[in-house]
């Protein structure tokens, strides 16, 4: 849970969110907004996972990936509250 924003598989996130939402252009331009770079010390870096930080889509984005886990421990029997 710790690194659930620095360290989420983007194809994972994709493909359990285009499961739920048809929308593909909406699709695209979020793939796009997982995988825009960075700068730190002056230096640009590609993301290759985890969410951009600070921005309206990275709680959406980290529940996609939080609804799964939720569900796998409550079928293991393990009750868990957001």
């Amino acid at each position: 849970m710790e690194k659930l924003f620095d360290q989420g598989n983007h194809d994972v996130r994709m493909a359990r969110g285009a499961r739920r939402g048809k929308d593909q252009p909406g699709w695209k331009l979020i793939r796009g907004y997982l995988e825009v770079g960075g700068m730190e010390g002056g230096v640009a870096s590609a993301r290759t996972e985890g969410t951009p930080q600070g921005g309206p889509l990275s709680p959406l984005l980290s529940n996609i990936l939080r609804t799964a886990l939720d569900r796998e421990l409550e079928r293991r029997g393990h009750g868990c509250c957001r």
